[in-house]
């Protein structure tokens, strides 16, 4: 029979497997609940990373993913038996806005500030967006009356009218809102409140970035060359 000291050593080799495996068990846990917590964290992709690198730079332009929003296919009549068509827009940067001719502020005063970012463009010798006014009272503002009124402002900005229906559907695509007050007096002195933002337009018909109001000339001809820089 062994004595009581002859087994202290075998009882000691009995439990240290099971130490052992106790151990790989606990990193085992905490490795995969390491991981269960890195999963529940939200991942900034290299693109999202892009995104935020550029938006840092932005004053009041807002930039959106390549993703967002592509310019879809229109055809809108402007100047003399012309159209213009998405097609118009690719290979070249273009700030896109919508209104209307009798607005009393929002809509000269923006056409005034691009003008002088145009004119600030120039200077700098960069690239300049083309620029589009499209109505959405196209019932008091004819082909003829847009071109008169943004060739107040810059001879080479573009006025678009057409059919109500056919304006309606592109501001419904691209997320601009229009809507109609009617004449108290029954004529036609109604009202419309619409989106003041613009769109800018990049040469892949992609809707690059809005700017937001309020429009200055200083605010959107940096932000114009930072996106242009960056997206070129």
């Amino acid at each position: 029979m062994n004595s009581p000291e002859t087994n202290k050593p075998a009882q000691s080799k009995s439990w240290l497997p099971m130490a052992a495996i106790a151990c790989i068990a606990i990193a085992a846990g905490v490795f995969a609940g390491t991981r269960q917590s890195m999963k529940g964290q939200p991942q900034v992709s290299h693109d999202q990373q892009a995104i935020q690198t550029v938006q840092a730079k932005l004053e009041s332009a807002t930039l959106f993913p390549d993703d967002f929003k592509q310019l879809p296919a229109f055809s809108l009549p402007y100047g003399e038996s012309k159209m213009l068509s998405e097609a118009d827009f690719k290979g070249k940067w273009s700030v896109l806005f919508f209104g209307f001719t009798h607005c009393p502020d929002i809509c000269p005063n923006t056409l005034n500030e691009m003008n002088g970012v145009v004119s600030q463009l120039t200077q700098d010798q960069l690239a300049i967006p083309q620029v589009v006014f499209i109505t959405v009272d196209p019932v008091r503002d004819t082909v003829e009356k847009m071109a008169k009124y943004v060739g107040h402002f810059n001879e080479a900005f573009i006025g678009l009218s057409g059919d109500l229906t056919d304006i309606t559907k592109l501001t419904t695509e691209l997320g601009i809102v229009a809507s109609y007050t009617a004449d108290a007096n029954g004529g036609d002195g109604y009202s419309v409140d619409h989106t003041a933002s613009m769109l800018v337009i990049d040469p892949e018909l992609k809707v690059r970035a809005k700017l937001n109001p309020p429009h200055k000339i200083e605010t959107i001809t940096k932000d114009l060359k930072t996106i242009m820089a960056n997206y070129n």
